[in-house]
């Protein structure tokens, strides 16, 4: 037996881990009474079944005897009531033959019917009690002749010929006067009465018993009941006491086991590599803890630990309580053990590694940069430090430029590694003492202490600028980081750290709405352009939400013919109180804020329905292009979502065009050509908007399921002079012609544009000197 040298723990000694800690401590004095209550109900039980037995041993007992009592008076009382009917019947015939023996006295002779009248009043008298006749039959005979001149004896009866049940009785009949004797008289007695008596005492017996038997029976249901009921409520608690996880004993004060649950069970089953009764002595408590619970009365807890077969040791939490019988008097203890070895190792564990633990708790895990936890107690240390030194700190908030779009192109593993990158060159680029940290995403913010002047900020942006914008290599492309950083200062912009963080904010959305690679130093007028940008926001929601957008739609013509071959829809933010709003003005914000997708796909059901709407009036119009973002083109869904507009707006893919950047050429190119292909699928062609500015690789060109390129219209510029312009623009239409690709060219304005165009074999254009971007209605008119 091992118990923890520390002695008993107090009672939050170990902190509960398990849901069974629970039932087993918080919720320990209805556990504990109900096991006291469990010890009581067995004792009880046990007293109120032997009690039961004896009850029913005893009632049988009882029974058997009244009966033998009843069948002993059934035998014994007739032959007494027989003599005592003999008797009374005596009784009654010498009663009677006194009434003859008086009317057979005198000195006359009596008349024979004097004799029978004597007889028929004898034979007339009746039981006062149950008005039944005493006398059945009367008879006599005289020792003289009552008739004259008769010499035979006299001879005579009355009442029944033959009386079956009576009682016959003779008597000598004497003269009162002379006593001489007259004669003989039988008197046949009715017995009747002996035959009622014996079967009313008989049913009096009966019911006694079968009261007598009812009674014992419900007593015995009554004992049954009441104990199944016990026995019942014995069950429950056993089954709630196996509820509990914990295996669970239950002690006297001499550790005599006297209840244990399940899990308990379980433990034994389990013995650890050792066998029934050594598992058992090692799990029994300690004397000395059980004596200090019962004492103290109050529970108790300590571990305890049970040594296993390979050396080492099961630790337990300990828990006793003091177990009594009902009346205060403690009669043991119920221990409850739990196993918390992992518990402990987990939490040495835990313990040697602290250092690590405050690492993940305050440590960026891409960049091992303080993370915004971090960052926030040490901003708010050194204002404390700056206020008492009376000395100037700046705070620089850094966002990085368009990183969405290298996510979104190169895939999150490539924004990992530029964030790896970025973060590398902020260290090398500050002093030591300096704070870098990463708060989210592509924010970062450096911490300046001891500063004489904001010039030292101004500086310390610039070479940040410098070592940041260095070209870096990613999967194989040249990508040239960008960055916006607002500076506050303190005390200039607040004294509190949370109000330098919001000002040096606000001064970097100034920064980026500027130019890229910029600084701007906070100041207050730049709220105003926060708060625009958060009305800007709830504004675009709104405009989200109530469908405020609309387009409009710029022909593409065929050049030789100057017939109307193609149309492009132009978003446009229809601003309540305001002109229309080019997508240029909003569609980064929206891509700030998670509603590209959503006004995409405003934009492509509304081309649809628009087409729809067109062919119900009889027009013929030509496909139809939208722009779609490479983020919008690569979401999950979008496949799906553009099927199902078409086929909810019952609109043939061949009249739908999607135009997309070459952007997208440098990112996820199999992701992006395994969308393309789908869309090809539905019958929707595919242009590539903007062609000329970025490098796109004929390789990948050949591959992908392209049908059009959009000259962009910087290539137009300068025309027919430009002579650079000129050898791209013949480039691209030899490309186009090798590729079987046809090739519009944007942004045609003037008609030495569009002579130059037709002389290099170009189709297709469309610009300003075809027509601006028209309403739904114009463009019906051209339709026609």
């Amino acid at each position: 037996m091992a118990v923890a040298g520390a002695g008993p723990l107090p009672m939050s000694g170990i902190p509960p881990h398990l849901p069974a800690s629970e039932m087993a401590t918080q919720s320990q004095p209805s556990l504990f009474s109900a096991m006291n209550s469990s010890k009581r109900f067995r004792v009880s039980l046990d007293m109120l079944a032997h009690s039961h037995m004896l009850a029913f041993v005893f009632i049988t007992l009882a029974i058997l005897i009244i009966l033998l009592i009843a069948a002993y008076w059934q035998y014994s009382l007739e032959p007494r009531l027989t003599a005592h009917a003999n008797a009374h019947t005596n009784v009654l015939a010498q009663a009677q033959a006194g009434i003859l023996s008086k009317s057979l006295s005198g000195e006359s002779q009596p008349s024979l019917s004097e004799v029978e009248k004597a007889m028929d009043s004898i034979l007339t008298l009746r039981d006062p009690a149950t008005l039944t006749p005493l006398v059945q039959r009367v008879e006599i005979r005289l020792n003289k002749a009552i008739e004259r001149g008769s010499s035979k004896l006299y001879e005579h009866s009355r009442g029944q010929l033959k009386c079956v049940n009576c009682i016959v009785s003779e008597v000598t009949l004497v003269n009162e006067g002379t006593g001489l004797p007259l004669g003989i008289a039988r008197i046949h007695a009715n017995r009747d009465f002996l035959s009622d008596l014996k079967d009313d005492i008989r049913e009096k017996l009966w019911w006694s018993g079968a009261i007598a038997t009812l009674i014992v029976l419900f007593a015995w249901l009554s004992i049954e009941t009441f104990l199944r009921k016990l026995r019942n409520n014995e069950s429950n608690l056993q089954s709630i006491i196996d509820g509990v996880a914990d295996p669970l004993y239950a002690y006297t004060t001499d550790r005599e086991l006297v209840l244990q649950n399940q899990a308990a069970r379980k433990l034994a089953l389990s013995n650890h590599g050792m066998d029934d009764e050594e598992f058992q002595r090692h799990i029994l408590p300690p004397i000395s803890l059980i004596r200090e619970v019962i004492v103290n009365n109050r529970p108790l807890k300590t571990i305890h630990k049970i040594p296993q077969a390979e050396g080492k040791n099961l630790r337990m939490e300990l828990q006793a309580s003091p177990l009594s019988d009902g009346s205060d008097n403690n009669t043991g203890v119920i221990v409850t053990y739990r196993d918390i070895t992992e518990y402990l190792e987990l939490l040495d564990e835990l313990q040697s590694n602290k250092h690590q633990l405050q690492q993940l708790a305050e440590r960026d895990t891409l960049t091992h940069l303080p993370n915004r936890f971090m960052f926030n107690r040490l901003l708010d240390q050194a204002v404390s430090r700056a206020a008492r030194n009376h000395s100037m700190l700046a705070l620089l908030f850094l966002d990085l430029d368009r990183f969405k779009e290298v996510n979104d192109s190169l895939g999150h593993d490539a924004g990992d590694t530029l964030l790896e990158i970025v973060a590398k060159r902020l260290l090398k680029a500050v002093r030591r003492g300096d704070v870098v940290s990463r708060l989210s995403g592509d924010e970062f913010v450096i911490l300046l202490e001891d500063i004489r002047r904001p010039d030292d900020a101004t500086s310390v942006a610039d070479h940040i600028i410098d070592s940041v914008r260095q070209m870096v290599i990613i999967q194989g492309k040249r990508l040239h980081p960008s960055l916006s950083i607002g500076i506050s200062l303190f005390p200039n912009d607040g004294k509190r750290g949370k109000l330098l963080l919001q000002c040096a904010d606000t001064a970097m959305y100034r920064a980026k709405r500027e130019s890229q690679n910029s600084y701007q130093l906070y100041d207050p007028s730049m709220t105003v352009l926060v708060q625009e940008r958060l009305n800007m926001i709830a504004a675009l929601q709104s405009a989200v939400e109530e469908d405020d957008f609309i387009l409009l739609f710029q022909p593409q013509y065929e050049l030789h013919t100057k017939k109307l071959i193609g149309l492009e829809a132009l978003l446009r933010w229809n601003r309540e109180g305001r002109e229309l709003v080019s997508p240029i003005h909003f569609l980064d914000l929206a891509e700030d804020v998670g509603l590209v997708y959503p006004i995409g796909q405003w934009v492509v059901r509304s081309a649809c329905k628009q087409i729809q709407a067109w062919r119900s009036m009889g027009l013929n119009p030509p496909p139809l292009a939208v722009n779609v973002s490479a983020a919008e083109l690569l979401h999950k869904n979008f496949v799906e979502t553009t099927k199902a507009t078409l086929e909810s707006t019952r609109c043939s893919g061949e009249w739908l065009t999607i135009e997309i950047t070459e952007s997208l050429f440098s990112g996820q190119v199999e992701l992006a050509a395994n969308v393309l292909h789908r869309l090809k699928d539905l019958g929707v062609a595919i242009a590539i908007d903007d062609f000329g500015i970025e490098h796109s690789s004929l390789a990948r060109l050949k591959q992908l399921p392209i049908d059009r390129l959009k000259l962009d219209k910087i290539f137009l510029q300068n025309l027919p002079t430009d002579s650079a312009n000129q050898a791209i623009i013949q480039t691209v239409q030899d490309l186009g012609q090798r590729l079987d690709i046809e090739v519009v060219a944007e942004g045609v304005e003037t008609a030495e544009q569009e002579t130059y165009l037709i002389l290099s074999d170009y189709r297709m254009a469309q610009g300003y000197r075809y027509g601006r971007p028209m309403t739904a209605d114009e463009c019906a008119k051209r339709l026609h």
